[in-house]
């Protein structure tokens, strides 16, 4: 927001700046608008008739030292060129007067530091000419272009005022925006009643127009999400029965099956299986994103999951001849639901082990770090598979994304496993990175804040 704010004030000062460059590269110029004329031919005739009296009595002297000063000078001439009371002492005054006299009109002449003008002044039946010498070189002097202390302060107050004015509903917006696009639908610009009579927000104009559709449009995703999530709890739901019918269905048709009809029964099965697997981790991570925190937590070890888990995914990973490495820290406890956060390790665990080559290599490290003053437990999952293209990294922690083209699947999964964990790790507060390693492979890091208890 201070960008913001610091544009807007160095935009109209900038501005301001250049309108008054503008008027002082000529500075004289604005002598021969019309709304100057009449005031200043009315100075020139009013003072001139001051010197013809003094001239026609003999008290130019007097009267010079009256209306001349350092830097400024009125005097008279006759219409043939001759000074009669007062001298302004520059160059080229003659021919200014001749020229007046000839043309019976006010006449100018600008030099680089001062301005010469000559006007016709009849008086008591003779013709004088007047000729006054000033010395503003700029018209920021001349018109007081050049604002004052009072002026400079009270522009800086509203020119602020005004910044901040466009700034602050900015700021609110980008706020929620951040906010939405970390998974908080239920975020909105929200406004008090003394902003709200500030920046008009009861009435029509474009702000509030804008915080207005800002949030209508977080209205509607939030219940476009809350009504996809509830379709595919439901439909999960609804799938369970006729699932669990089709078990039973399978196990009494299995007596009475041919040898060549078993075989379609195991694939029968076998997909049955899946779809079941497939509706389970859809109901996890629908439970997952209806929650916020975790109400009932105790103190859980990270590292006594992981011991847990390693011979279910020690036996999966003979399979394909993987072998599965560690490092524990005994150390590592965090506060939080032991099965969701089991969940989400055992489900990087197995995206490993599907995923690496034959013979590959898999380590599950658990750490207790301290970082900034704060004290996190880790989980980290290693792999030396084929690793996932780096546009795609964020990617892969959205639910049914699956980067096809990264990977040499060998079991077709569903893209909801690094969802899980992703929420998981977000209702504990904590946080989930993926990268790719430098010597091959992907690494996916999961990190808690640590609990001092022990378990």
């Amino acid at each position: 927001m201070f960008r913001l704010v610091l544009k807007i004030f160095l935009a109209y000062w900038i501005a301001a700046g250049v309108v008054i460059f503008v008027l002082a590269i000529e500075p004289h110029r604005p002598l021969h608008h019309p709304e100057l004329t009449d005031a200043l031919d009315s100075s020139l005739a009013m003072n001139g008739r001051l010197l013809v009296d003094a001239y026609e009595t003999g008290r130019c002297s007097q009267v010079e030292d009256i209306l001349d000063t350092k830097t400024d000078s009125l005097a008279i001439a006759s219409t043939d060129g001759k000074l009669l009371c007062g001298d302004p002492g520059v160059f080229g005054e003659e021919s200014l007067i001749l020229a007046s006299a000839k043309s019976g009109k006010r006449m100018t002449m600008d030099h680089a530091f001062y301005q010469l003008i000559a006007a016709p002044l009849p008086d008591h039946g003779k013709s004088y000419i007047v000729v006054l010498k000033n010395s503003y070189s700029s018209a920021l002097q001349m018109y007081g272009l050049l604002p004052g202390y009072t002026t400079i302060s009270v522009s800086c107050v509203v020119t602020l005022f005004l910044a901040f004015l466009v700034a602050l509903p900015i700021r609110r917006l980008r706020k929620a925006a951040r906010e939405i696009a970390t998974g908080k639908l239920e975020a909105r610009v929200h406004w008090g009643k003394v902003s709200q009579r500030v920046y008009g927000f009861k009435g029509r104009d474009d702000i509030a127009k804008l915080v207005q559709d800002f949030n209508h449009m977080a209205e509607r995703l939030q219940a476009l999400a809350e009504s996809q999530r509830l379709l595919l709890r439901d439909v999960s739901h609804e799938l369970r029965s006729p699932l669990a019918r089709l078990h039973v269905g399978l196990r009494l048709a299995r007596p009475e099956a041919s040898p060549a009809m078993r075989v379609h029964l195991d694939r029968i099965e076998s997909e049955t299986q899946r779809l079941n697997d497939l509706i389970g981790q859809i109901l996890s991570l629908s439970y997952l994103e209806s929650i916020q925190e975790i109400e009932v937590q105790r103190a859980v070890s990270l590292s006594e999951i992981v011991v847990d888990l390693l011979p279910d995914v020690q036996y999966e990973a003979a399979q394909t001849a993987c072998s599965i490495t560690t490092r524990i820290d005994p150390d590592c406890n965090v506060r939080g639901d032991a099965e969701l956060l089991r969940a989400a390790v055992e489900n990087i665990v197995r995206n490993a082990v599907r995923y690496v080559p034959e013979a590959g290599v898999i380590h599950v490290e658990t750490r207790s770090i301290e970082k900034d003053g704060k004290h996190l437990s880790i989980v980290r999952i290693s792999d030396n598979g084929p690793g996932i293209p780096e546009d795609e990294l964020k990617s892969v922690l959205e639910p049914f994304y699956r980067a096809d083209k990264s990977r040499q699947w060998k079991q077709a999964g569903f893209g909801i496993g690094l969802a899980i964990a992703n929420r998981a790790a977000s209702v504990h507060g904590g946080t989930i990175s993926i990268r790719n390693r430098q010597e091959g492979g992907l690494m996916v890091e999961m990190r808690f804040p640590s609990c001092l208890e022990s378990v």
